[in-house]
């Protein structure tokens, strides 16, 4: 309970005041009033009293606690001017004063009373304070959520912002210090509570107007371009005068101030950090992140002290006027007069980032608080802490306000003292990293102990339910703001918030160890995921942070933990990613290196490639990794080794128990003959290479030297196949390597083993004649199998051909189809190949794949040419009808000249003429029948003029031209063959002109029948042809 001096009566006011006057002791701790000093009483709007006007308050221990602050508190005043010095009152008895401050057991009673009625006041008017708390920091909320949806901030609404922090930064004092007071049973003076209520209310309003301003904004951007292209938030705010709000917050909160400063110094720092409201948080940090926060003085008092007031000093031993206790004022502080060297504060408890205290307790730097002694002063209720001090006469600095992480400190209450943690607490974390060689092969297993880590506790609960506090924490994350986040983590609000590992892995994005140290101190999960199923560890791995690492697997992180998109360990994701320094930290902490990958692979196979360092290869291997080991496509890491030309890895899993032997999907030396140097280790480990028949082959099929060499010496058969077909010998010569081919042959390759094909036929096909020579004299049999040098023209080879010849070879020699190298040449038209053989002694006269002059027909030239040296080309039956088959009338022209027939016919049926016919040869017919002396009524494969007359029949063209040369020359339309005859023919044709042709050229035998014994006439009638039975009537007569 409280008692003010104006609650006295006037002879007891007087009693004391006399007492003052005439007693001697220290000064009182306040300066006479001056003009330019602010009255208490008269900022707060309150009505002076009866007598002087008076707002010092006195406990009912005052007597004992004002002693305290007086003999505390004695000071003296230096004044920078000599003409504006104080003069010395004399002494004043402090025991006196003090007996005649203690109200009387009369006055009890009555004060009761009002009291009574006065904490119930105060009550409602804290109930008022926190509704005006809470609608300004819904304000502040909103606002904040405004600054992520736009890209540019209207102008002004960064220092409207501003001034709305700064209000409620001074209403979170006030509702702290009347929620206090309320707690200790203590109560405001009822005027004062009159007018504190008055400004709560005027600013509630202002606050309920702003709100609807800026929801209908939110609303805008919350609705995409259609909304904002209603109404912009500048003209919105334009219109509303942005001005006017901002003025109306700034006056707001200078009236709010003055009653703020009864608060302030009595209060501690989490009480004052408990009214922090989420939304203050959340604009403060979005506006620093976008550096447009106001910067401000530490606290409400100091920050008048930057407006320049003036300071009431005396000189040293000199003392201030006496005057009333209600004439108590507010001192300041030039601002000109602070020292340059800073004040250290016996209040606050700085602690030592590696002492126990903060390391294994969890307790780092402590917040300031207040002596008793404090709480108590009047002075030090109205003056910053930072400003107090021994008085002896010098002025003291204000403390500078420290930063935290990439932007400016989050501008805290005066109160809000704290000393943060320093990055030393993360370098002792991860220190003993410097004395690891992480790029060792050697990997010393580490027990991690999360359960000694430091550990802290949240001070309050207020913020952990908070709609907003997962957002405000990751935005204090990316933003580097480590005060801002551990007020946050101090507040309640959890390190996995929004229900997974977001600010964890937010702080390993931004490669920030201090926030993740934090995080972890408070409680973060290393092994929680987040929305997109990825743990810590593995983020911190994949942006190679290891110094994360290191303080995630010391607080428990599991390095075989699968998470991620692609279900993948940090272990995985550092081996594949060939960190070793990672692989060998997370191999420390317990890393299996026999673990499999989420898509079956091992982390050997996985890791090794062709820039794989040999370390890691050799630190999974001595953790106990599995050389064997194979993935879901049947490989082992030997066999990705050994493709990728990693000898130096061959010879580690070599060394370490791989089996070269084990096929990975293939025997290993298959691979290997791509690499020598692996292909050597191989076969000197025990690589059996019987167990991979034709690897010879395949080393010359790539062409390498010196793997075919590595095979020899390792006692390899030159002429072992490959796929049971292919030799080396053969390959050699298909790719025209004659190192390997001269190679081979000096090394026993046999030239008579057959591949697809026998060696020597191989350099004909495929134009190797220079090897041929090497060939024979390694023992090449040309004879053997026969036919190379129909192979040779086949292959259109003259140089091969020409080679052989001259070896001797036999030009009439046929290949085991029959085929000889002259009807070969004939049927390719190679006439020069063709001249050669006949040159060198080929028989026109022996058959090959068809004979020779029967086969020339197709080419005059070449017909001409086998003509000169075919003694007796009639003996070749059909000849001529295989010309005019041909469509070469020449080569018919030069059979008739050699003297063939030309009635000679093709199997004794087809004859030249009725062949020419059906063929449609005008040309032919025309010479065979007016030249070549051709019988026009001989049949053939029928008579001449029936197969005219069918061709004509079937529609084609120039055949009544080919029916008027063989009726000039005599062809008889009556003349029967097979029981068929011309005239038959044009009746079952069907065409009265032909019949009319026939009968008037030839006339018509009516006695002539047919095979079924029918006549012309009696076939006509039975085709009910009246027209033609008339015509052969009318030519029979």
């Amino acid at each position: 309970m409280t008692y003010r001096l104006q609650d006295l009566t006037l002879d007891d006011r007087r009693s004391i005041l006399s007492d003052r006057t005439s007693s001697t002791g220290p000064p009182p701790s306040v300066p006479p009033k001056e003009p330019s000093v602010f009255d208490l009483r008269e900022a707060l709007g309150l009505p002076a009293s009866a007598s002087t006007s008076s707002v010092a308050t006195v406990s009912a221990h005052a007597p004992l606690g004002l002693g305290h602050q007086v003999q505390s508190h004695h000071q003296q005043f230096q004044d920078n001017s000599s003409s504006n010095s104080w003069p010395l009152p004399r002494p004043v008895n402090q025991q006196h004063v003090l007996r005649q401050l203690a109200p009387s057991p009369s006055l009890l009673h009555r004060h009761g009373n009002t009291m009574a009625h006065s904490s119930k006041a105060h009550t409602q008017c804290l109930h008022l304070c926190s509704n005006t708390a809470a609608a300004a920091d819904r304000v502040a909320e909103k606002m904040a959520e405004y600054t992520t949806l736009v890209k540019h901030l209207p102008h002004g609404f960064d220092v409207l912002a501003n001034d709305l922090l700064d209000t409620s930064q001074v209403l979170f004092l006030i509702e702290a210090g009347l929620s206090d007071a309320v707690r200790q049973g203590q109560s405001a003076p009822l005027d004062m509570i009159t007018v504190l209520d008055k400004k709560f209310r005027t600013a509630l309003n202002q606050f309920r107007a702003l709100d609807q301003i800026v929801q209908k904004q939110l609303d805008y951007e919350r609705k995409g371009a259609m909304g904002r292209m209603k109404r912009g938030f500048g003209r919105v705010f334009g219109d509303s005068g942005l001005d006017g709000h901002t003025t109306s917050l700034v006056k707001t909160r200078e009236d709010l101030k003055m009653s703020a400063y009864m608060f302030q110094w009595n209060l501690t720092a989490d009480k004052i950090e408990s009214e922090l409201g989420i939304g203050y948080i959340g604009l403060s940090s979005a506006l620093e992140a976008a550096d447009l926060r106001r910067k401000r003085a530490g606290s409400i008092a100091s920050e008048d002290l930057q407006k320049g007031q003036t300071v009431y000093t005396r000189p040293p031993g000199s003392a201030p006027h006496q005057n009333d206790l209600d004439q108590l004022r507010l001192p300041s502080i030039p601002q000109g007069g602070l020292s340059q060297q800073q004040v250290q504060h016996s209040r606050v408890d700085r602690v030592g980032p590696l002492s126990h205290d903060s390391s294994l307790s969890g307790e780092s730097g402590n917040f300031g608080r207040a002596s008793s002694g404090d709480q108590d002063s009047p002075l030090t209720r109205y003056t910053d802490p930072s400003t107090t001090g021994s008085y002896d006469g010098n002025p003291l600095q204000l403390p500078q306000q420290r930063k935290f992480g990439a932007g400016a400190a989050t501008p805290g209450l005066g109160t809000f003292d704290e000393v943060p943690e320093t990055s030393l607490e993360l370098e002792a974390l991860v220190g003993d990293l410097a004395s690891l060689d992480l790029e060792s092969s050697k990997v010393s297993r580490v027990k991690s102990e999360p359960f000694t880590m430091p550990r802290r506790r949240p001070r309050s609960k207020i913020d952990a339910d908070k709609a907003n506090a997962h957002e405000a924490l990751l935005g204090a994350v990316r933003a580097k703001d480590h005060r801002l986040l551990t007020q946050l983590l101090d507040r309640g609000v959890s390190p996995s918030a929004g229900g997974g590992s977001d600010a964890l892995n937010e702080a390993i994005v931004v490669q920030d160890g201090e926030a993740l140290r934090l995080l972890l101190l408070y409680g973060g999960d290393p092994n929680e995921t987040d929305r997109d199923k990825v743990c810590p560890l593995v983020a911190a791995v994949e942006r190679s942070f290891l110094e994360a690492a290191v303080a995630l697997l010391k607080y428990g992180a599991d390095p075989n933990l699968s998470a991620g998109p692609d279900s993948e360990t940090p272990l995985t994701v550092a081996a594949v990613a060939n960190n070793v320094r990672l692989t060998h930290l997370l191999l420390m902490y317990g890393g299996n290196a026999r673990q499999t990958t989420a898509d079956g692979s091992t982390l050997l196979i996985e890791s090794v490639g062709k820039k794989t360092p040999k370390t890691l290869v050799d630190m999974l291997l001595a953790c106990g990794a599995d050389p064997d080991a194979k993935n879901r496509e049947g490989k082992t890491v030997l066999f990705d080794a050994v493709t990728a030309g990693r000898a130096d890895i061959v010879a580690l899993l070599l060394e370490g128990g791989a089996n070269p032997n084990l096929p990975g999907p293939k025997h290993m030396l298959w691979p290997s003959t791509y690499q020598p140097a692996c292909l050597k280790l191989l076969l000197a480990h025990g690589a059996d290479y019987k167990k991979a028949p034709g690897v010879m082959e395949l080393a010359t099929s790539i062409n390498s030297l010196e793997s075919i060499r590595i095979l020899l010496e390792a006692g390899v058969d030159p002429n072992a196949k490959k796929d049971g077909v292919y030799t080396p010998l053969c390959t050699a010569i298909r790719d025209d390597r004659s190192d390997i081919f001269q190679l081979l042959l000096s090394r026993g390759a046999d030239p008579n083993v057959p591949a697809s094909e026998y060696p020597a036929f191989k350099c004909i096909t495929h134009n190797r004649v220079h090897f041929l020579p090497a060939l024979v004299a390694a023992g090449a049999n040309l004879n053997s199998p026969r036919g190379i040098l129909e192979t040779a023209v086949s292959s259109n080879n003259s140089e091969a051909l020409r080679w052989l010849l001259d070896q001797g070879l036999d030009p009439d020699d046929k290949t085991p189809n029959g085929r000889t190298a002259l009807t070969s040449a004939i049927r390719d038209g190679r006439i020069e190949m063709v001249d050669e053989l006949l040159r060198r002694g080929a028989n026109p006269n022996v058959r090959g794949q068809d004979w020779p002059v029967c086969m020339a027909v197709r080419n005059p030239d070449m017909l001409r040419r086998i003509l000169a040296v075919l003694p007796e080309p009639r003996a070749f039956k059909g000849v001529m009808e295989r010309a005019v088959v041909a469509n070469q009338l020449e080569s018919v022209k030069l059979l008739l000249a050699a003297g063939v027939s030309v009635e000679d016919r093709n199997g004794g049926v087809f004859s030249p003429l009725t062949t020419a016919i059906r063929e449609g040869r005008r040309d032919i017919v025309s010479f065979l029948i007016k030249e070549g002396g051709a019988d026009v009524n001989a049949p053939g494969e029928h008579l001449p003029v029936v197969k005219a007359l069918r061709r004509r029949q079937e529609g084609a063209a120039g055949y009544d031209e080919m029916l008027d040369m063989l009726l000039d020359k005599g062809a008889d339309p009556n003349k029967m063959y097979r029981g068929w005859n011309g005239i038959m023919q044009a009746l079952e044709s069907g065409d009265a002109s032909v019949l009319k042709k026939l009968c008037k050229r030839c006339g018509v035998d009516l006695s002539v029948k047919d095979e079924l014994g029918r006549t012309v006439t009696e076939i006509a009638i039975s085709r009910r042809w009246e027209e033609a039975v008339n015509i052969l009537l009318a030519s029979s007569n």
